[in-house]
């Protein structure tokens, strides 16, 4: 897409979501003294704020239907403040999300912008010596957002400038040695008053379809070795006709062990999904659907200067055989960030877990404590060539006879100051074309980003 033509409303003043942030933080400043801490609060109430500013440039775009290059600003800002009590604690965080400089042909969407809105407002009771004296844990109930196992399918963004929510009740049971969460919501959808592109303010709603679940996570050795089962439900159906409804449950086991120094580390998932998918058109029924994930990561982490981690990583997400038959076998990865696994969001979210194929190698390094960084190899193929490269909009009749999409080199660098109060976050992504690329005349692409991060 064009550098040069940048549209006009993607320059509007970023002033006013900062109001809101000031009046809340002039009212604190105003408060007797006499009910106020060493911090200047009473010691009921905290109060946390967190700016994450990125500068993103992608050159050598590789999405269906458009050229050239782009950019973008994402600016993202929320104020979280809890009143804790005896008995109860209540959560209430306000956020604003924008991006700014991109133009009329940047593919915007809910993932780019959710201007000024209440992203939680919760309730939370501790409850403890449930099944025996070691238990401890909470109800919540209201809107939040939650980070679940391994975060691939259910997670709070942290790269992406928005970010998840749900509007529900939520529990968590714990011991020394196990933990089952619990769930059932209405995930919120994100709106804006007019274009993406205009970053103006509309209230977000909780959608009438429903998302619930369950984690269980027991540690199985004294060497960290832990078993993760879950059971995933997403009941789209409401608001849409009968044959468009997505009814599925999602099966997961995974086992793993984390990293630690002169050690194994290891991560496998596996993943089964099955139930409704929406028809192929209002006259059709409802497709069977039936997919698959699988993730392996293994490695050592050597005792060393820099601490270095070396690790071999493997990602299958089924495809769509067929995309005119009636079963679909496209992985759905619900409410997960793929930024852990495939690189970057924003304005390169290239790679997802739907339809994929990629192995890869992954080298973690520690030049300081305050300082950490990696370097990523990914060999990504389409799992099935019929669906296409899903995540970029290619579509077409049939196979095009390749299925490898090109190597992808991922570097990241992050500087940690002031005792984590700020973050300095620079990244470089390359993706040298495979003969996937070649066939839709897409070339190599270059991702450069450097974010700061201001935690208060």
């Amino acid at each position: 897409m064009p550098r040069t033509q940048i549209s006009s409303r993607a320059n509007s003043s970023p002033s006013r979501p900062i109001v809101s942030i000031l009046t809340c933080l002039l009212i604190w400043a105003s408060m007797p003294a006499q009910a106020q801490t060493e911090s200047g609060l009473p010691e009921w109430l905290s109060l946390g704020f967190e700016q994450q500013s990125r500068m993103q440039h992608l050159e050598g775009q590789f999405r269906a239907g458009l050229d050239g290059s782009d950019q973008g600003f994402e600016w993202r800002n929320s104020l979280t403040a809890e009143a804790s009590f005896e008995k109860f604690s209540i959560t209430a965080e306000v956020a604003d999300m924008r991006t700014y400089l991109t133009d009329s042909g940047s593919p915007l969407d809910s993932f780019f912008a959710n201007p000024l809105d209440i992203l939680q407002a919760n309730v939370t009771v501790p409850i403890a010596n449930v099944f025996s004296e070691s238990d401890r844990g909470f109800i919540k109930v209201g809107r939040f957002t939650m980070d679940q196992g391994s975060r691939r399918f259910v997670a709070r963004n942290r790269f992406r400038n928005t970010i998840n929510s749900f509007a529900g009740v939520q529990a968590r049971l714990e011991n020394d040695s196990s933990s089952l969460d619990l769930f059932y919501t209405r995930p919120t959808a994100r709106r804006v008053s007019g274009d993406w592109i205009d970053n103006d303010p509309k209230l977000d709603k909780q959608s009438s379809d429903f998302f619930w679940g369950a984690y269980f996570t027991t540690r199985l050795t004294a060497q960290a070795d832990s078993l993760q089962l879950y059971l995933l439900g997403a009941d789209e159906k409401r608001d849409r006709p009968a044959n468009q409804r997505f009814d599925v449950l999602t099966t997961g086991a995974r086992l793993f062990r984390n990293p630690t120094a002169g050690s194994w580390h290891y991560d496998t998932e596996a993943v089964y999904q099955f139930g409704d998918a929406p028809a192929l058109d209002a006259n059709s029924a409802l497709l069977d659907h039936k997919a698959r994930y699988f993730h392996l990561s293994i490695g050592y982490s050597f005792e060393a200067s820099w601490q270095p981690r070396l690790s071999f990583i493997y990602h299958y997400g089924s495809g769509d055989k067929d995309p005119l038959d009636n079963e679909s076998n496209e992985l759905d990865h619900l409410f997960g960030v793929p930024r852990p696994d495939f690189g970057p969001t924003g304005s390169f979210r290239a790679f997802q877990r739907v339809n994929t194929s990629s192995p890869g190698l992954m080298l973690n390094l520690q030049p300081a404590n305050n300082i950490d960084a990696y370097i990523r190899w990914q060999r990504p193929s389409l799992a099935e060539e019929a669906q296409g490269w899903r995540t970029t909009r290619y579509r077409h009749p049939g196979n095009l006879g390749e299925d490898f999409l090109g190597d992808q080199l991922e570097t990241r660098v992050r500087w940690h100051l002031f005792s984590n109060k700020l973050s300095i976050d620079g990244g470089y992504v390359w993706i040298n074309a495979g003969p996937y690329m070649d066939l839709v005349n897409k070339g190599d692409s270059h991702y450069y980003y450097l974010q700061t991060i201001l935690r208060l």
